[in-house]
């Protein structure tokens, strides 16, 4: 109901205006009252605490960094298409694969660090974007460059770092999650029951 209380406001605001200026024709009481209505109807309909409406946004901002990094991981994978190197190719769609992954699991075992995170994967995503796209303009043009098989050598080694620091990043994530499933093993057997004999 929540989202719904601004534009009901509104049109509560509208309608006292409306009907007070018609009944009364005074433009000073009229607004007054409409400004009192929606207020009144905004903090019946959304009853958060100020704690509350600071988490909704940093919640609604971690989500937003969330979705430009996979919108740049969903870049480099169509790119990705145009290399012709079967193991850069490969790294790269690969990356672009755990970085949702990434981010959900992120979301799932620390939401609070949710928006740090997906600021510095994002941005770490645009230098990978950049070295993709300026890959695949050495590949094109070779003879535009000076020695263009060490450019993609390097450019290689930039896209397995990358994909070594997300999956380690995973892996890192997980740590947690190990501990509770290996809890949960204990937990989920039975102790051996007696011989009966």
């Amino acid at each position: 109901m929540r989202k719904l209380a601004t534009p009901l406001a509104l049109v509560a605001a509208i309608a006292v205006f409306g009907g007070l200026y018609a009944a009364t024709g005074s433009l000073l009481w009229s607004p007054l009252l409409a400004a009192a209505a929606a207020v009144g109807l905004y903090l019946m309909l959304d009853g958060r605490t100020s704690a509350q409406i600071r988490d909704d946004e940093y919640a609604d901002d971690a989500d937003a960094k969330v979705e430009q990094a996979v919108e740049t991981a969903r870049k480099i994978r169509k790119l990705s298409k145009d290399v012709h190197s079967p193991t850069v190719r490969h790294l790269l769609q690969q990356s672009a694969d755990y970085v949702p992954e990434l981010l959900t699991r992120v979301k799932a075992t620390a939401p609070n660090t949710l928006y740090s995170s997906a600021s510095a994967l994002g941005a770490h995503l645009q230098s990978l974007l950049g070295v993709v796209t300026q890959y695949l303009d050495i590949q094109r043009n070779p003879t535009f460059y000076h020695d263009p098989a060490a450019l993609l050598t390097g450019g290689e080694g930039a896209v397995q770092r990358f994909t070594d620091f997300t999956i380690d990043s995973l892996r890192l994530v997980n740590q947690g999650d190990l501990a509770q499933y290996q809890a949960n093993l204990e937990t989920v057997a039975p102790p051996k029951l007696p011989q009966l004999g």
